[in-house]
């Protein structure tokens, strides 16, 4: 198991304002609904519903057909980061746990006992064999020392959860590559985004290196979405925009945001470019909490569903 802390960074940083062109494609606001803090948009194919989650306002959404216009919202008890397609509903990552909800009930929660119980679950994402690989961080938002877990359904129901990274200072963005060998891990806190061999059948992360790294003084990366292609879009938070990087590190291109605080990008249905941007609360911005709608010219990956190995 790695300590992220580990891991030495470069000294050279990229400047994130220097890649978002002016004539970059600007998205556009969906709807009135402000989020407290949007997070995670992806398509759940069962239904071709949009699905979002407001962490801190405790809330799922799924926008039908990813029409904003009907938006049906589900409340949990505590923070939820990441709502996954999975057998008999959605898998939630909440505070107090990671459980299945069934559009009506919100199943038994398995929680880390090493989990800090002033820490949540953050971003999170399913592998090609079905388990979700999820980080943690301080319930109030502040740079921490996270762990990045292995959650995967066994037989029985039950959940197995396995501790594989340590050392995060606030885990984000956890995306693979097509193929699946290759695994992205965001450190919101050291600007950096991570990238390891990954090897789907067993499960396991080979050596962690710096993959993209951003200047100390700009924007965040935060959530992150690999594409068809294999590109990786890298949401800014503060940076008004989502940037994309061939998967050699190049640019190829950008979406310009309306508001700073911008979280993560997610596809809608293959075929439609179609492309969802969330994004956080700010104080006398009106558009800040809002989602996006992008068009781009590339689809998504498929949205592999919890425990379908």
């Amino acid at each position: 198991m790695t300590d992220l802390r580990t891991v030495p960074l470069p000294d050279r940083r990229i400047d994130a304002a220097e890649l978002v062109p002016p004539d970059a494609p600007e998205a556009v606001v969906l709807g009135e609904v402000r989020a407290r803090l949007g997070e995670r948009p992806l398509l759940d194919a069962r239904d071709g519903s949009l699905v979002w989650v407001d962490i801190d306002a405790r809330s799922v959404h799924r926008w039908a057909g990813g029409d904003h216009a009907r938006d049906e919202v589900v409340s949990v008890p505590s923070q939820v980061s990441v709502a996954w397609p999975a057998r008999g509903g959605l898998l939630l990552a909440t505070a107090d746990g990671v459980g299945v909800h069934d559009g009506t009930t919100l199943g038994p929660l398995t929680r880390p006992g090493t989990m800090p119980g002033d820490y949540r679950f953050n971003d999170g994402a399913c592998d090609g064999a079905g388990r979700l690989w999820v980080a943690t961080m301080p319930r109030d938002g502040s740079t921490g020392e996270g762990t990045v877990y292995r959650v995967a359904a066994r037989a029985d129901g039950a959940l197995d959860v396995t501790a594989v990274v340590t050392g995060v200072g606030c885990g984000n963005g956890v995306a693979w590559s097509p193929d699946g060998s290759t695994l992205y891990l965001t450190d919101s806190a050291t600007r950096t985004v991570f990238r390891a061999p990954f090897d789907v059948a067993a499960g396991t992360v080979g050596a962690w290196e710096p993959f993209l790294a951003f200047a100390s003084d700009g924007p965040m990366p935060d959530g992150t979405t690999v594409d068809a292609d294999g590109c990786l879009w890298v949401a800014l938070y503060g940076g008004s925009a989502v940037l994309r990087f061939g998967p050699d590190g190049t640019p190829r291109g950008a979406v310009r945001v309306p508001t700073a605080r911008v979280t993560c990008l997610g596809f809608g249905a293959p075929g439609t470019g179609r492309a969802y941007v969330t994004t956080a609360h700010a104080d006398g911005d009106p558009l800040a909490g809002a989602v996006f709608g992008v068009d781009v010219a590339v689809d998504g990956l498929p949205v592999r569903e919890f425990g379908e190995g």
